[in-house]
């Protein structure tokens, strides 16, 4: 016991970090769908409609989150779910937002500035309305296990990113992504993936990359 005291008046960093999952996990566990253990949330956030969403065990959010079930907007109701499985591991500054369903999957990293959506506001509407009044259209966005997300990247609405993909900084995904795969850009392009006949990543030209978006659905 001696041991451990002195090893908390030695390590104060240690002792911070206890104490604040102490103070925000027992809270969460009542507040959201799900929260499981040994996550974190760092202040400051702005997390809505936490019986919405669900936090998987070992998972991290830094400071700075966003997160927003929306369950209304310009007379339109959603039943939202976030579900974020377990050891997701998410940086500063990440945005996520669902009016129907965002699911991240397990082992997936989110780099800072994120930004995660399943919807977006209709704008053809341009004789009468602002877009912001316009309707939510919205879809189901799908991140599967070991994705990583590169910094500044914006994932749009009912896309589906595969497993162990690679988003490059500040994409823009606009359409599904393969499993195995690197994209880039604005809007994200794949630019190589791996082949497990080969054991190797290769890179592919821009027909490659065409055929891939047809016919790649291993996910």
């Amino acid at each position: 016991m001696k041991k451990i005291i002195m090893f908390f008046k030695k390590n104060m960093k240690a002792k911070k970090m206890i104490l604040y999952r102490l103070l925000t996990y027992f809270p969460n566990r009542y507040q959201y769908a799900r929260f499981g253990k040994g996550s974190l949330i760092y202040f400051p956030m702005l997390v809505n409609n936490k019986k919405c969403i669900s936090i998987g065990e070992n998972v991290t959010f830094r400071e700075r989150l966003r997160m927003d079930a929306i369950k209304c907007m310009n007379d339109q109701y959603f039943t939202p779910r976030i579900i974020i499985e377990d050891n997701v591991h998410a940086e500063q500054d990440c945005q996520i937002f669902a009016a129907n369903l965002v699911h991240i999957k397990k082992n997936v990293t989110l780099s800072s500035h994120v930004f995660i959506t399943d919807a977006e506001h209709e704008y053809r509407g341009v004789e009468h309305e602002s877009i912001l009044k316009q309707k939510l259209i919205f879809g189901k966005t799908i991140i599967e296990e070991e994705a990583f997300i590169g910094i500044g990247v914006r994932i749009i609405k009912a896309v589906h990113i595969g497993k162990h993909a690679v988003i490059g900084a500040n994409s823009v995904v606009t359409k599904d992504i393969p499993a195995y795969s690197v994209a880039v850009g604005n809007p994200a392009k794949v630019i190589r993936k791996y082949s497990h006949k080969m054991k190797q990543w290769e890179n592919i030209t821009s027909d490659a990359e065409e055929y891939y978006e047809i016919s790649d659905r291993s996910f």
